[in-house]
């Protein structure tokens, strides 16, 4: 069976797609297995569509095949997008929740990389935006960020949960220490107010002798 040059043209483009999705989807899971289902969902719709174009090119109805193929990358760029999406949102959630359980200054000492990767979070969550208001060139815009940032957050990302041990160890260093401070402090309070009273209970006990002298050397009244 000799095929027409859109439809070669279709399965290379289809076959380019598909190997761009299966790549971004296994960054994602390296990231989190968990959160690849979307895009393997939208690959397996992808690969059921390859397989119906197939069954029409055998039936000699290379229209309906064409239109099959096409959809079969259409679904590939969705499983691309999941996978892209799921990844960085992953990523924001891991390290929000760094940030609010042992403080930014203890997540920046271990991982001085930490600000980049916000910083690279943040150009890829505002091309993400821009790809819903611009629906005719999200798929290049997905591209971009897969070619261009992807990768470097994965290697961040990995980076940071490999230091992951060292945060919690100086976290936890660090509330020890807030915690003598604390204490210390108290203590001082404590010592400085017992310090005080001794200071005033001491100066009344001084004087209370002095204050009651005249009244007690007052000459007795005569009889007469």
């Amino acid at each position: 069976m000799e095929l027409s040059d859109d439809i070669v043209a279709a399965i290379n483009s289809l076959c380019d797609e598909w190997n761009r999705a299966e790549k971004a989807i296994k960054i994602a899971e390296q990231i989190n297995g968990e959160i690849i289902n979307p895009s393997i969902y939208e690959l397996r719709y992808g690969g059921r569509r390859i397989v119906e174009a197939f069954t029409y090119l055998k039936d000699g109805d290379e229209e309906k095949a064409l239109c099959v193929l096409r959809d079969a990358e259409f679904d590939c760029c969705r499983a691309r997008h999941d996978s892209i999406d799921a990844a960085t949102s992953k990523v924001a959630s891991d390290l929000d929740i760094a940030q609010n359980k042992l403080g930014v200054d203890v997540v920046v000492t271990a991982f001085p990389d930490f600000p980049l990767l916000i910083a690279d979070l943040g150009e890829v969550r505002d091309k993400i935006a821009e790809s819903r208001e611009n629906r005719d060139d999200r798929n290049l815009i997905y591209a971009t960020i897969q070619r261009d940032n992807l990768e470097e957050i994965a290697r961040k990302y990995h980076a940071f949960r490999a230091n992951e041990s060292v945060m919690k160890q100086y976290a936890k260093k660090q509330r020890a220490e807030k915690t003598f401070h604390r204490l210390t402090t108290f203590a001082s309070i404590i010592i400085a107010a017992a310090a005080l009273f001794y200071a005033i209970y001491h100066d009344n006990n001084i004087q209370s002798p002095q204050a009651r002298t005249p009244a007690m050397q007052q000459p007795a009244k005569s009889g007469n």
